[in-house]
C-alpha cells in the first residue's frame, strides 16, 4: 500500500473524528489539523519530509505546533533545524479485511459499547466496574481507523489486547469496510503485527521545545 495524501487524510480525519476535533485540511502540500489543547496547539502532516515540510517549519516558532511525516526518525532530524527535537518513533499500519483471528471477551470482563464523538467505544470492564481495557475505531468513507487502544497494567497479558481488536474489527466487519488504520507505538507495533497487521510506513513527529 503506497503512502500518499490521501491515505493520511484519512488516517487523519479518523483521528480527529475520534476526539471531536475539527477535520484535517490542505495546507502547504500536506494536510493540518487545529487541535486547540494546550500541549497540542496544531498538527501539520506530510508524505514525506521534502520541501513542503521543509518549508512549513520556517513559519512556526512556537512550542505545541507538531510535525508529523511518513518517514523513519533519523530522516526527519537530518531535515530539521537544531532546535526541533524529534520524538520516540510510530508505526502506520493498516490490515486485511478479514482477520484470521477471533478471540473472545474472557468471562470475568464485560464489554461496554458507547459512541463518543465519531467514535464506536469499546470498554473491556471488571468485576468492579472498573475499565481494564478501551479502545476506539471510526468509520470514514470506507476506512476503519483504530485510535486509542490501551490496557490497563494490572490487566495485561490476559489476552485482553486481542479481544478488543476483534471486538473493535467486528464493527468494521458489520460495516463492510475493506480498509484498517492505526498509528502505533513500538510496542503496540509487536502486538499488532502478531494479530496479522502491517507496517505501512514509519510515522515520525517533532516539535519545537518549550522554552
Amino acid at each position: 500500500m503506497p503512502v500518499d495524501l490521501p491515505l493520511l487524510d484519512r488516517w487523519l480525519t479518523g483521528w480527529s473524528l475520534a476526539r471531536g476535533l475539527p477535520l484535517p485540511q490542505p495546507d502547504g502540500g500536506g494536510l493540518v489539523v487545529e487541535v486547540g489543547w494546550p500541549e497540542q496547539v496544531r498538527r501539520h502532516v506530510f508524505v514525506d519530509a521534502g520541501p513542503a515540510l521543509q518549508a512549513c517549519t520556517i513559519r512556526i516558532h512556537e512550542p505545541f505546533i507538531y510535525l508529523k511525516a511518513a518517514v523513519e526518525p533519523a530522516h526527519l532530524r537530518r531535515v530539521l533545524p537544531a532546535p526541533w527535537q524529534v520524538k520516540q518513533p510510530r508505526y502506520l499500519m493498516s490490515c486485511p479485511t478479514v482477520l484470521p483471528y477471533s478471540f473472545p471477551v474472557p468471562a470475568e470482563y464485560v464489554a461496554m459499547v458507547a459512541v463518543e464523538h465519531g467514535a464506536s467505544v469499546i470498554r473491556l470492564t471488571d468485576a468492579t466496574g472498573q475499565t481494564a481495557a478501551i479502545g476506539r475505531v471510526v468509520l470514514y468513507r470506507g476506512s476503519a481507523v483504530f485510535d486509542r487502544i490501551e490496557t490497563q497494567k494490572f490487566h495485561r497479558r490476559r489476552g485482553l489486547a486481542t479481544a478488543l481488536m476483534g471486538a473493535l474489527d467486528a464493527v468494521a466487519a458489520e460495516a463492510g469496510v475493506s480498509e484498517r488504520l492505526l498509528v502505533a507505538t513500538e510496542a503496540g507495533c509487536a502486538l499488532y503485527t502478531r494479530l496479522s497487521w502491517r507496517v505501512v510506513a514509519p510515522y515520525s513527529t517533532a516539535v519545537l521545545p518549550a522554552s
